[in-house]
């Protein structure tokens, strides 16, 4: 061997050399990736199991999606609630308006009642006394008839005597109370009246206080007569 030969780097071994450090280097990358696989299929997760990457390179947490969930369920309670307690609301005011309705109807038609009889018993002739008192005891409570049929006799002689004719009407009424269905109405008429000895008709103004209960039959007039 010359001195140059044996002065010579020896590239061969270094080649080998490197090689071998490349080979070990892919070895060792192919059992990393393998230890990968093998650890992922050792613990049983699968991809499916595994959130996505987001666009930011994060991972994408199941956690903020739980939350709007038991959002909108709390939001979705709350407004059935509010649905419930309005709709109660509005039944409780709707059975309050009917109440106070079916209480308005009654008092009208207690006061058309008391009006109907009042122009009744203003009204007479002493030509037919007989019309006038059978109008009176129409719809009438029983004291009420009672009543009427114990002046019959004496009233009848005045109105014939002193030819009393007479025609009433009513100006206005007011229901001024109601107590278990009998309603007091205060009706404000005029009587026109002439006779004997004041053939020219007068009018004069009258305050009468009238009772008047609902029935099976209708409205019966239960009192009648000035009012104190």
């Amino acid at each position: 061997m010359t001195n140059d030969e044996q002065t010579r780097p020896p590239t061969e071994a270094t080649e080998v050399e490197g090689g071998a450090a490349a080979a070990t280097t892919d070895g060792d990358l192919l059992v990393d990736e393998n230890a990968k696989t093998a650890s992922v299929a050792a613990t049983g997760v699968d991809d499916s199991d595994v959130d996505p990457p987001s666009p930011s390179g994060r991972r994408w947490s199941v956690w903020p999606r739980s939350r709007a969930a038991v959002v909108v369920s709390a939001v979705i309670a709350v407004l059935a609630v509010l649905v419930g307690v309005f709709a109660y609301l509005y039944l409780e005011a709707d059975d309050a308006k009917s109440v106070l309705e079916n209480d308005a109807a009654q008092r009208a038609a207690a006061a058309e009642a008391a009006s109907d009889y009042t122009t009744k018993s203003l009204t007479y002739s002493y030509q037919n006394t007989d019309a006038f008192f059978a109008a009176v005891k129409e719809n009438a409570g029983e004291a009420l008839v009672k009543r009427y049929d114990e002046v019959r006799p004496t009233l009848t002689q005045i109105m014939q005597q002193a030819q009393v004719q007479a025609s009433g009407r009513v100006l206005a009424t007011s229901v001024t109370g109601e107590t278990d269905g009998e309603y007091t109405v205060m009706v404000f008429a005029s009587q026109k009246t002439q006779n004997v000895q004041n053939p020219q008709p007068s009018e004069l103004p009258t305050l009468l206080k009238v009772v008047v209960s609902k029935t099976a039959g209708g409205w019966q007039i239960q009192d009648y007569g000035p009012a104190e």
